[in-house]
This record gives C-alpha cells, sequence and structure tokens, in this order.
C-alpha cells in the first residue's frame, strides 16, 4: 500500500502549478485514508467544474408541500424529520442508523435542483440524487450517488458539493485538488448554505453557494430516487429548505401533432381563423388579416426547433416569452432580407433577436421561397437563435450589452420584458409565410 501510495502522489504533484491532477498539501492526508475505496476519480482524471452556477430563476418545483411527507418516505435508521411550513427539520438520534427521507417517485434522470441546508446542531448530510433502493433483513436500503454535506465537523475536510456512494463504494469524486480549494471554503457556518445540482445523462456538476464544486460522471445512476440524509453520529440537527427541482425532457412534442390547431387560438382566445391553413404538415398565412396566433400553453425555458419559407419582399416573425395583452415579446425575426425595406436595419433581419441583436453577416441565410431551419433555445437569461444549423446570435438578458441594446430598444419602456413566461406566437405581418415541423421541448 506505501508503494502505491508513494507512486499516486508522485502522479498527482509533479507539478506546482493549479491542474486537476494536484492534491492540496492539506488533503494529503486523505489519500492513505480512503485509498481502498476503489470507485473513486482518480486525481489525475478528475474532471473540474468551472461553469457559473446555473440561473435559479424561473419554473421549478418544490419538492417539499410545507405541511407533511406526501410524496415521501422515511428508510433506513429510527431518525426524526420534522415537517415545518417552511423547512425540514431532522434530527440525529444516538444509535440509530443514517436515515433517508426518499421521495415515491423513482424516475428522476436529467434535472437542475436546489436545496439549502442550515446545520442547528453540527452533523453530516446530503442529497441522494437518482438513487435506487434494494431489500435488505432491515427493510429497504438507499443507495447510489450522493451529493455531500458534512456542516463543521472538528475535522472537516471541505468536501461539501462532493459526490459520495452512498452504501455504493465510498468515496466517487473527493474535492481534495488544488482546483477545488475554492469550494472547499465555500460553507458558511451559522447561516444557510445552497447546494445546486445538474444532472444531465451521466454528468453530474454541483456548486456550493455559488462556487463550482463537482464534476462527476457516471454511466451507472442515471435513475433514481431523490433523498434528504440525516447521516448517523452522537449528535446532529440539520435544517432543509426551498428544496426545488426543474426536470428536463429530451423529448420534443410537435405544436401541431393533432393535424389542426387545437393547441392554438388567437389573442382573444378565439379559434384560429381561415386565414390559418394546414395542408400536409405544412402551415400556411395567407388570406386577409387572419392575424397573429398563439400557444394555449405557455412557455419560459425551451427549446423550439422549426422550419419556415418567407414569400418574395415578406416579412413574419416567432415570437416568445409573450405578454398577450401587450402582445410583446422576444422574436426570431424572419424576412426576405434582399426585398423587405426592413432589412436596412441590422437587428430587424433574419434571426435577429428584433429590435436589439443582429444576427451574425455570415448566417448562413436561404432566400426567400427557400425552406430555412430555424432554433430558439431560451435558458434563463440566456438566449440563443440558430439558422440552418449555425449559432448566429446570443444574448443574456439583463447583462451589461443588452441593458445597453434595449435602452434603445422600442421595448425600453416595459419592464422585465424577454423574462415573461408566454405563449409562442406565430406572426400575422401580413404576407405570405409557410411553417412545419414546429416542435417545443421545455428545458
Amino acid at each position: 500500500m506505501q508503494t502505491y501510495i508513494a507512486l499516486w502522489l508522485s502522479v498527482c504533484c509533479l507539478t506546482t502549478g493549479l491542474t486537476a491532477g494536484t492534491v492540496s498539501e492539506s488533503q494529503q492526508k486523505f489519500i492513505a485514508k480512503y485509498q481502498s475505496q476503489k470507485y473513486k476519480v482518480a486525481p489525475e482524471d478528475a474532471l473540474i467544474n468551472t461553469d457559473a452556477e446555473p440561473d435559479l430563476s424561473g419554473n421549478f418545483v418544490d419538492l417539499y408541500n410545507g405541511n407533511n411527507f406526501d410524496g415521501w418516505t422515511i428508510y433506513g435508521g429510527e431518525m426524526i424529520y420534522e415537517a415545518h411550513p417552511d423547512k425540514i427539520v431532522g434530527k440525529v438520534v444516538p444509535g440509530e442508523k443514517s436515515a433517508y427521507l426518499t421521495t415515491d417517485r423513482g424516475d428522476y434522470t436529467n434535472f437542475l435542483l436546489t436545496a439549502e441546508f442550515y446545520w442547528k446542531v453540527s452533523s453530516n448530510s446530503g442529497i441522494m440524487i437518482r438513487a435506487k433502493l434494494r431489500d435488505s433483513q432491515d427493510g429497504k436500503v438507499v443507495y447510489g450517488t450522493q451529493v455531500e454535506m458534512e456542516g463543521f465537523p472538528d475535522n472537516q475536510r471541505g468536501w461539501s458539493g462532493g459526490i459520495f456512494g452512498q452504501s455504493a463504494g465510498g468515496w466517487y469524486y473527493p474535492l481534495w485538488l488544488d482546483a477545488h480549494a475554492e469550494a472547499r471554503q465555500a460553507l458558511k457556518q451559522e447561516d444557510w448554505n445552497r447546494v445546486t445540482i445538474l444532472c444531465q445523462g451521466p454528468m453530474v456538476k454541483t456548486w456550493v453557494n455559488g462556487i463550482p464544486a463537482a464534476h462527476y460522471r457516471t454511466e451507472e445512476f442515471q435513475q433514481g430516487h431523490l433523498s434528504l440524509q440525516v447521516h448517523s453520529g452522537k449528535s446532529g440537527e440539520v435544517h432543509f429548505r426551498n428544496v426545488k427541482i426543474r426536470e428536463f425532457t429530451d423529448s420534443f412534442v410537435d405544436l401541431f401533432q393533432s393535424g389542426d390547431f387545437s393547441a392554438w387560438k388567437r389573442f382573444d382566445g378565439a379559434p384560429v381563423q381561415a386565414g390559418w391553413q394546414i395542408h400536409d404538415g405544412v402551415i400556411f398565412r395567407g388570406g386577409l388579416k387572419p392575424g397573429s396566433i398563439v400557444t394555449k400553453t405557455e412557455y419560459s425555458d425551451f427549446e423550439l426547433k422549426f422550419e419556415w419559407r418567407i414569400s418574395a419582399a415578406g416579412n413574419s416573425g416567432i415570437k416568445y416569452r409573450v405578454i398577450p395583452e401587450k402582445r410583446l415579446g422576444l422574436e426570431y425575426q424572419i424576412l426576405d432580407d434582399e426585398r423587405h425595406p426592413d432589412s436596412k436595419k441590422l437587428n430587424h433581419r433574419t434571426a435577429s433577436i428584433y429590435d436589439l441583436f443582429a444576427p451574425s453577416e455570415s448566417k448562413p441565410y436561404k432566400p426567400a421561397g427557400e425552406w430555412n431551419s430555424g432554433r430558439i433555445v431560451a435558458a434563463g437569461k440566456r438566449v440563443e437563435h440558430w439558422l440552418n444549423g449555425e449559432k448566429v446570435v446570443e444574448a443574456e438578458i439583463g447583462g451589461a450589452l443588452w441593458k445597453q441594446r434595449f435602452a434603445t430598444s422600442k421595448y425600453s419602456r416595459h419592464d422585465g420584458f424577454g423574462t415573461w413566461s408566454g405563449p409562442i406566437l406565430l406572426q400575422d405581418h401580413l404576407d405570405e409565410v409557410w411553417y412545419r415541423n414546429v416542435q417545443i421541448r421545455t428545458l
């Protein structure tokens, strides 16, 4: 074992700079302690989370109802869980095994989860993510991936936000590298602490109070339950609040899958007029002033993909995050750039974030009469417009450049513009336009 540890240290410490494979001096003692845990990521192979914490605004679902534990079941030891209106309180019972307040749902896959922790009495805790259940003589065992939240024991390692294999091999991703130095100091004593967890496919990333912590990949645990842990010990009391989740889906929904306009309406709620028609999966706007149409469902964070064709000298667009009563929203401009006079303004051309951000001058644009493919990604404050497979413009709502452009735009009098939740709008601009394969998925 000593030879193995010495070899490992030599690999980890060949350089003195900040690298993924360098174990911090203060963390060297843990190499021997956890050397036998074969599933952990070796220091030289560790992926490093350098991403900013994801935007936590938008559509989240509270996992705790503020009243009782409906939808949850406690597994493991006889620890105490109390349901308070604004939080869950977990208390250690000396001599008992660790316990897990576990969601009855066991199909969580891709999601962004956030929660806050406060230790009234220092103890170990954490959140099980995509965990499994198995039978034992003592009942169900919760096992799998856990995001550590370790409180403030006297021998604190600073590994809150690290990844532990609960009843599944021990530490997977300890925070012992130089690259984790800031994360090890992120926890605040005698205060609430926020952990944020992003799971997408085999990838897991974590943040503690906004500081990047773990970046781990697992092919084994990609679907399962969520649990709030109260760890065994002589004493401890941990409080949980604001336990929220936003799930992602990989499946797109066709907004015209019924073959008609049953998922759409006019602004006033009336049925779509005859000037909008569908033939062989192609949506056509013609006739005399049929008016813009909107989805009956509202969206905030989503990915929308579609194909479109504009008439000669034509003008149309797709608006999103729309406030119907104001008929205002962000807009993916659709235009005959070669003939329509509005193309004189760069931020009015096809694929622009209309009146705010111009698309790339080298965008792969196909002229009027030909089919183009478009894509809109709206995720929190980030907005992207794509044209024929290429991202041609992006913006950060509320950023310095946004504020500058917004102040001189037609929208400047409308506070909160771009942040609203609202329907998708197909614009009637009195010109003929065609759409097909209009599909959306929520983010």
